[in-house]
C-alpha cells in the first residue's frame, strides 16, 4: 500500500482550453500585469473593488487571506468564473479572519429538509476514497477532509433514506481499474474530470474517465498553479507559450491534460516528473528544473512546509482550475440513482451555504495545522 503522500498523486484530470484563452485574455488587457497606479487598501472581512493590474494572488496576499488565492476565489464565485480573469470595477468580498464573509448570516449546519425528490435505492451505496489528498480527503482532518464531508452531507439531505457508507483504501490507482470495475465498490471521489469533449487528444487511461464513467456534478473546482524561482528567466511570463524551451517538473502520476490542451508538450517544453512533490521542489531549487507545476492547495502546503516561500514566485497568469467528481461506472444498474442523490444533495448544501462553510472550515484546518 503506498505512503499517503505518494498515494495522492494518482488523482489526475485536466483543463479546458478555454482557460488558457482566459489568461491570454487576461493579459493582454492588462489584468495580469502590474499597475503603476496605487491601489485601494485591502483587508480582511471587506469588500474590494478590482483595479486594473489586479491579480487575485495579489489581492490575497495584501489582505493576507488564509489559504490566498484558492480561498478568495470560492468567497466570489457567485462573481468570478476563472482566477485568471478578473474585470476592473468587480466588488469582490475578502473572508475575515475567522472564515466567514463580510455580512454574511451563518447558516444552519443541519438545514430542514424538504421531502426528497430522489429515490433511494434498496442496495446500500458504498463509496471509496483515500487519505494523503488534504484538504479534499484524508483521514486526519475533521470528517475525513472537505470532499468526504461533503459526499457524506449530500447523501445525507439527498435522500435521508438512502444507506450509504463510506470506506479508505489508500491506493488511489486501484480505484478506478480495479474497485470500481469489480463491484467492490460503486462510487469513488474525488476525482478530476477530463474535457471529454476532446477524448480524441487523451490517453487512454483518461479517455476511460469518459467512456467507462458517468460524473457527479463538480463538488470543487480546484487552482493549479506554475512555479519558478524569483531569479528565473521565467519569472515574469504572462502566457503558456512563454514557457517554450522550460523544463516543467510535475509530481510522477498527477494530471497532465491541462499541459496538454496549452501546447505544453514535448518538444516544445521538457516535461519531467518528481518521485514526490518534495521531489520536484528540490530539483527547482537545484537548478534541474525551471517550473513546477499542480494542484495550488498542496502546492502552498508543500513549500511551505519545506520553508521556501521566499525563493520562490507564482505565475499567476498562467493559473487554471480543474473540477472534483464522483465516478461511478456507466455499467453500475444503480449508478445513475446514486448520483441523482449525491446532486440534489449537493445543489442544498450550494443553497443553504454549508458548502462554503465546509471549504472555510477545512482550509483553515489545513492552513494553520
Amino acid at each position: 500500500m503506498k505512503n499517503t503522500r505518494i498515494a495522492r498523486k494518482c488523482i489526475a484530470g485536466t483543463t479546458s482550453g478555454a482557460f488558457g484563452m482566459a489568461a491570454l485574455v487576461a493579459a493582454s488587457a492588462g489584468f495580469g500585469t502590474f499597475s503603476a497606479t496605487p491601489v485601494a487598501a485591502q483587508s480582511l472581512c471587506s469588500t474590494y473593488t478590482v483595479a486594473s493590474g489586479d491579480t487575485l494572488s495579489q489581492i490575497a496576499s495584501r489582505a493576507d487571506v488564509a489559504g490566498g488565492f484558492q480561498f478568495l476565489f470560492n468567497a466570489n464565485t457567485n462573481i468570478l468564473s476563472n482566477p485568471n480573469l478578473l474585470e476592473v470595477g468587480q466588488v469582490l468580498k475578502i473572508p475575515c479572519a475567522d472564515g466567514s464573509l463580510p455580512g454574511a448570516t451563518v447558516a444552519s449546519a443541519a438545514p430542514a429538509a424538504a421531502a426528497p425528490v430522489t429515490k433511494a435505492v434498496a442496495k446500500p451505496a458504498s463509496f471509496v476514497t483515500a487519505s494523503g489528498y488534504a484538504p479534499f480527503t484524508d483521514e486526519s482532518l475533521p470528517g475525513g477532509g472537505m470532499i468526504t464531508q461533503m459526499v457524506g452531507r449530500a447523501m445525507e439531505i439527498g435522500n435521508p433514506d438512502q444507506d450509504y457508507r463510506i470506506v479508505f483504501v489508500n491506493d488511489w490507482g486501484s480505484h478506478l481499474t480495479e474497485l470500481l470495475p469489480s463491484g467492490a465498490f460503486d462510487m469513488t471521489f474525488p476525482w478530476f474530470l477530463p474535457d471529454c469533449s476532446r477524448v480524441d487528444i487523451l490517453s487512454k487511461p483518461n479517455a476511460d474517465r469518459c467512456n467507462l464513467f458517468d460524473a457527479s456534478d463538480a463538488f470543487y473546482e480546484a487552482g493549479v498553479s506554475y512555479y519558478t524561482m524569483k531569479d528565473s528567466p521565467y519569472a515574469a511570463v504572462t502566457e503558456y507559450s512563454n514557457l517554450a524551451g522550460a523544463t516543467l517538473c510535475r509530481p510522477d502520476g498527477w494530471f497532465t491534460f491541462d499541459l496538454e490542451g496549452e501546447g505544453l508538450v514535448e518538444p516544445t517544453i521538457n516535461l519531467v516528473f518528481g518521485t514526490s512533490e518534495e521531489a520536484c521542489w528540490e530539483r527547482m531549487i537545484a537548478g534541474e528544473v525551471d517550473v513546477v507545476t499542480y494542484d495550488t492547495l498542496p502546492a502552498e502546503e508543500d513549500y511551505r512546509t519545506l520553508g521556501i516561500v521566499d525563493q520562490i514566485t507564482e505565475l499567476d497568469a498562467l493559473a487554471s482550475t480543474v473540477t472534483l467528481h464522483v465516478f461511478t461506472p456507466k455499467d453500475n444498474p444503480n449508478g445513475r440513482a446514486y448520483l441523482d442523490i449525491v446532486n440534489a444533495g449537493l445543489e442544498e448544501l450550494r443553497l443553504s451555504g454549508e458548502w462554503f462553510q465546509i471549504v472555510r472550515s477545512q482550509i483553515q484546518e489545513t492552513v494553520e495545522n
